[in-house]
């Protein structure tokens, strides 16, 4: 019996100390760091940060951003940069800026439809790695953009 439990642990510490990634998802992983401002008028950028995790460090695909105003949506296709480095087991912040109205490439936030009143805009966001893979989905919380 006690042998049995020797191997098990054995088998145990040596798929423990043989483990690549140590936390690092195959998958992207992102976590919001922040959201500054959250009520945005016109003129204003919004800054959403994200942290993330990658064990292939091949997060140099997109991010996308669904902004919700509860009407409507609006869907962003953010291209990350690709002088990212491609390394093993990666970790860093995405910092994505997104002007009032309108911003070159139709990266923005959208201004309110509706005369006179404010928008409540909720953004969702995941990233996509070079091999396809896709992140959870974060939550922003509620961004008041004023016309």
């Amino acid at each position: 019996m006690n042998r049995i439990i020797c191997i098990a642990v054995w088998a145990l510490l040596l798929l423990t100390a043989c483990s690549k990634n140590k936390g690092f998802p195959t998958t992207p992983q992102i976590t919001l760091e922040s959201v500054n401002p959250l009520e945005l008028g016109n003129g204003e950028t919004l800054q959403i940060v994200l942290n993330f995790k990658d064990a292939e460090g091949d997060i140099q695909d997109s991010v996308f951003v669904r902004e919700d105003v509860g009407y409507t949506y609006y869907d962003i296709f953010y291209p990350l940069p690709s002088d990212i480095p491609k390394q093993k087991n990666l970790q860093g912040q995405i910092i994505l800026y997104l002007p009032y109205g309108t911003g070159p490439g139709g990266f923005a936030v959208a201004a309110p439809q509706r005369p006179n009143l404010p928008d409540t805009a909720v953004f969702y966001i995941y990233i996509k790695d070079l091999q396809g893979h896709i992140s959870d989905t974060v939550k922003t919380p509620q961004v008041i953009v004023r016309p």
